[in-house]
């Protein structure tokens, strides 16, 4: 396991004081990635092998959303590794150690030099497993509604958001999806399927499905119209703080 502890500052908040949701899963990702650091054995066997872990999947259940200038403990387990996946249960909790976020993520193992995923065999590195904490995972694909979409303001991508692999982070698929919600939308649970990173000079195009049953489906288009990720939106349970 590994945590981070971060006072909430003012430009990861919105306008309701609260951090944004693309902020939330920054944090997660940064976590995600120094825990990788702290395997050694772990980290030397990706790089000497040249493979990168891309995330796949991620669902993410919202309990309270943190405020300005309060102290989260952001903390990530894996807890499984499966064919080419490598499972990961992430946290955020308060300073009284209440939960306000836990995630379940699904990340691909991805060799570099011949351009495709991989199956590993975890014994080769020994890495040290945690109990997750429990949590409902829904299925990893989203389904896009048959109904026609709303599209939304087309998103250039630019040098400033991309991460150092040269592909739009993971935290703006996030901001981009949420941009295309309706005004005042509620919800506390997301899910994103990742299909195909985006790169510099390319727009990404949001498509927005509103569903009978009240979640919302952004996909996320490419200049040719490939998706190349679906977010949902949804509520899943009641009295979730606003």
């Amino acid at each position: 396991m590994y945590m981070m502890k971060t006072e909430i500052p003012f430009t990861r908040t919105g306008k309701d004081n609260k951090l944004k949701l693309h902020e939330a899963v920054g944090m997660m990702m940064d976590c995600c990635q120094f825990q990788e650091y702290q395997e050694k054995k772990f980290c030397d066997y990706l790089r000497t092998n040249e493979i990168a872990i891309f995330l796949f999947s991620i669902q993410i259940d919202i309990l309270r959303w943190p405020e300005f200038r309060e102290n989260v403990t952001t903390a990530v387990k894996i807890y499984g590794c499966k064919s080419i996946y490598g499972l990961r249960r992430l946290t955020m909790r308060d300073e009284r150690g209440a939960l306000c976020m836990i995630a379940n993520a699904t990340g691909a193992f991805f060799d570099l030099r011949q351009g495709k995923a991989l199956k590993i065999d975890p014994s080769e590195f020994g890495i040290q497993y945690d109990e997750a904490e429990p949590m409902e995972c829904l299925p990893r694909k989203i389904p896009i509604p048959p109904e026609s979409g709303e599209k939304g303001s087309p998103f250039p991508v630019t040098p400033s958001s991309l991460d150092p692999n040269g592909h739009l982070t993971s935290a703006m698929y996030f901001a981009i999806a949420g941009d295309a919600l309706p005004p005042d939308c509620r919800f506390n649970r997301v899910r994103m399927e990742f299909k195909k990173q985006i790169k510099s000079g390319h727009a990404v195009q949001p498509v927005r499905y509103d569903t009978a049953d009240s979640r919302h489906v952004v996909d996320l288009l490419d200049d040719e119209g490939t998706s190349c990720a679906v977010a949902e939106f949804s509520t899943w349970r009641d009295g979730s703080e606003d």
